[in-house]
């Protein structure tokens, strides 16, 4: 009787970690890999910078930075909407000091309902920014389930510009 050679999982996983070992062995140093973070910082620099727009080739469309403003909303009382708002955390965090003197972090999150302060982006007169994928003439499929999210790093990168003295246009 024959022996039946065994092709499952365990076993293809055994024949390309052997491939992929060997593969690491022949190619210390990817050098695409060093290519392609210059290329995508270099793209992120011009967009942060200087307000550039990057057309992605194969008709995937183009990417830049958007600046809007939001909205204010008022809610049926006729106090400010909150939703949406960011908190700046280290100003809610030593008003709570001056309301709450002597209280420890952990009596303060039992109290409810305490007052936040809320970012009002007044260096850059009430607009936000966020990366925008413009998708008019992308033939990419299904791309409405796809969005670019910046990095944190890239986050921080842009939020050090917009607190500079540079102010670069950002389309609206």
């Amino acid at each position: 009787m024959n022996k039946k050679e065994k092709n499952g999982l365990p076993e293809m996983y055994k024949y390309y970690r052997a491939k992929f070992k060997m593969y690491q062995k022949v190619h210390e140093y990817n050098i695409f890999k060093g290519v392609l973070r210059d290329f995508n910082q270099e793209i992120t620099r011009l967009m942060v910078e200087h307000g550039a727009e990057y057309k992605m080739p194969v008709r995937l469309g183009s990417i830049r930075i958007k600046k809007y403003k939001r909205a204010i909303r008022l809610n049926e009382d006729g106090s400010v909407n909150k939703n949406g708002m960011g908190v700046n955390w280290p100003e809610s965090k030593s008003l709570w000091a001056r309301e709450y003197p002597g209280l420890t972090p952990e009596e303060l999150k039992k109290i409810r309902n305490k007052p936040l302060v809320y970012y009002l982006n007044e260096h850059t007169d009430g607009y936000r920014f966020i990366l925008y994928w413009n998708k008019n003439g992308s033939n990419a499929k299904n791309r409405r389930l796809y969005s670019f999210v910046f990095t944190s790093v890239n986050n921080r990168y842009l939020g050090a510009i917009l607190r500079s003295n540079k102010k670069p246009e950002y389309y609206e």
